[in-house]
């Protein structure tokens, strides 16, 4: 995967496991006695069911945004057409993956099928235009949040009953109910939850809570990694009383 840009913070693991949980509600709209497996992070990459939402939420969230978070986990520029001077008309040439090889140097892979015109209009030798759509990063942090506050959820076994998780749900709600052709903007709640990814090699299904160790002053900071690529901070109130102990020398 190419190396992100942005800044580098080093976390630490913590011993939290995640294990499937029924909540009893929809965690994201309360509804009573939810029915639909819900993976965490998404199925499609590579998340397992750890518990359960309603079927509309469950059907929402997965058509209208988690399909945005793969193709940026995935590091993929969308859907591609080619069109050449040899080929009338715009070409369907299937999903570029963006990857970089050993010299630090970008590439794209091509996957899934092509039209049988895309081979003729790339070994013609000259110019060609490529369109793709543009990526919606405002659906692929809403999605990660999503992922990260059910994360939340299971790990304290309750839907919690907070100020600031009032507040999240309604946000994503109010995205859940958007249409799907609408521009979307992050609310202030919604940018104060970080987003990141690392280049390392993925681990699916691998959910980690870990923590920044904070100064003096700070309590520790903690986030959620999952599959080892991208990390979401805790999107709850903030975790307090919690101690590092230092391993004997």
């Amino acid at each position: 995967m190419p190396r992100p840009g942005g800044d580098e913070t080093t976390c630490r693991a913590t011993p939290v496991t995640f294990e499937f949980m029924d909540l009893g509600t929809c965690p994201i709209c309360l509804t009573a006695s939810p029915s639909s497996r819900e993976h965490v992070p998404p199925h499609s990459i590579g998340g397992n069911v750890l518990t359960l939402t309603c079927e509309r939420c469950n059907n929402e969230f997965g058509s209208k945004f988690e399909p945005h978070l793969q193709g940026w986990y995935e590091n993929s520029i969308g859907k591609v057409k080619l069109s050449g001077a040899e080929v009338h008309g715009r070409r369907f040439a299937g999903e570029y993956l963006v990857r970089e090889n050993a010299a630090g140097g970008f590439i794209l892979f091509q996957q899934g099928s092509a039209d049988a015109a895309v081979d003729q209009i790339l070994q013609n030798g000259g110019s060609f235009e490529m369109t793709y759509p543009q990526a919606d990063t405002t659906r692929t942090h809403i999605a990660a949040v999503k992922t990260a506050y059910l994360a939340a959820c299971v790990t304290m076994r309750v839907v919690p009953n907070s100020p600031r998780a009032e507040a999240l749900r309604a946000e994503l709600l109010a995205a859940r109910d958007a249409p799907r052709s609408q521009r979307l903007t992050l609310s202030p709640l919604m940018k104060s939850i970080r987003v990141a990814r690392s280049a390392a090699e993925p681990a699916p299904s691998e959910i980690v809570l870990m923590f920044e160790q904070g100064t003096d002053q700070t309590s520790p900071r903690f986030v959620l990694s999952f599959n080892r690529v991208f990390a979401v901070d805790w999107p709850l109130e903030p975790i307090t009383g919690f101690h590092v102990l230092e391993r004997p020398a």
